[in-house]
């Protein structure tokens, strides 16, 4: 049994394992705004990690159409036939990274995810994974078919109460349409704070995630009030998701964004805005929903690909 080199290619970070058996070991990191493009990066993962796999898949947040993608939040182009000659492989096959995390679902323990609510999942039904990192990712996983990549975090922006609406008006105005990611993606929180401060009349300082989180640790309204309504958001978008895959197998909550949050949130608003359809609320009530602790989900279920062959 062979080795096969395995990444996960986000917007920020690149991830590197050997995978065999469905498991993987090593992990070497790339930051991705370090290379120009894929190749010297994932040249450095392999002289980091050793070995001499034969082929490759890597998992890219990006859509992907006949073995070609470009990052959605970052410059790479990717191309698999070009990249397999790069690198002297005899395959590489591309996959949105969403996808090769919803092949971890299946596979995860008990000790690696955290339950939010517990539910009565229905065996044999679609699990979904939602994951606020850098962009906003959506997939499914249906028990005997695999995994279900798509763009959802791409869909139109829903709001559901006064706030969201002059949101969603206050952006509309500076750029047009407006997407889920635009505002519950990674940037998505900076926009948020800046919105929130312009509809509370506060200074606009600008602040990335870490700063907005150090702002409302120190007690910072308006950071504080842009955390909320990020946590609410998500919690409706949730929802939207599992009502339109069917997802009575669970939702799982993974990214940057979600865990980094997670441990200081009231999970009541996030849980009320998720089941918050007067019809189908009781639908809604019995989807388990979990938290993956799990440090390298992506790699875990591009693990599990690759043992599918």
């Amino acid at each position: 049994m062979r080795d096969v080199l395995i990444a996960d290619l986000g917007g920020t970070q690149a991830r590197f394992a050997l995978a065999q058996g469905g498991r993987f070991g090593e992990v070497a990191g790339q930051r991705v705004a370090d290379h120009a493009t894929p190749a010297p990066a994932i040249r450095a993962a392999l002289a980091a990690l050793g070995g001499q796999p034969q082929e490759a898949i890597l998992a890219v947040a990006a859509p992907v159409l006949d073995g070609r993608a470009r990052l959605t939040n970052a410059p790479w182009e990717l191309d698999s036939a070009v990249l397999a000659g790069q690198l002297g492989l005899g395959r590489v096959r591309l996959v949105n990274d969403l996808e090769a995390m919803a092949w971890s679902l299946p596979a995860l323990a008990a000790d690696e995810t955290e339950s939010w609510a517990e539910g009565s999942p229905v065996a044999g039904t679609p699990m979904a994974v939602i994951a606020p990192g850098t962009g906003l990712g959506v997939a499914g996983f249906l028990p005997r078919l695999g995994a279900l990549a798509t763009e959802a975090g791409h869909a139109s922006f829903a709001p559901r109460d006064a706030v969201e609406e002059a949101l969603l008006a206050w952006l509309r105005e500076r750029r047009g349409a407006v997407s889920t990611e635009d505002l519950l993606g990674g940037v998505g929180l900076a926009t948020l704070h800046e919105g929130i401060a312009r509809l509370r009349g506060a200074a606009a300082t600008p602040l990335d995630g870490a700063g907005i989180d150090a702002a409302a640790r120190a007690g910072d309204p308006v950071a504080r009030e842009a955390i909320a309504v990020f946590w609410r958001a998500l919690g409706g978008f949730c929802g939207d998701v599992a009502l339109t895959l069917g997802a009575r197998g669970g939702v799982y909550l993974a990214g940057g964004v979600a865990q980094s949050f997670a441990d200081r949130l009231p999970r009541a608003e996030f849980l009320e805005r998720f089941r918050d359809r007067p019809r189908m609320r009781d639908y809604l009530t019995q989807i388990p929903i979990r938290l993956i602790r799990h440090a390298q989900p992506g790699l875990l279920g591009l693990a599990r690909m690759a043992a599918e062959g």
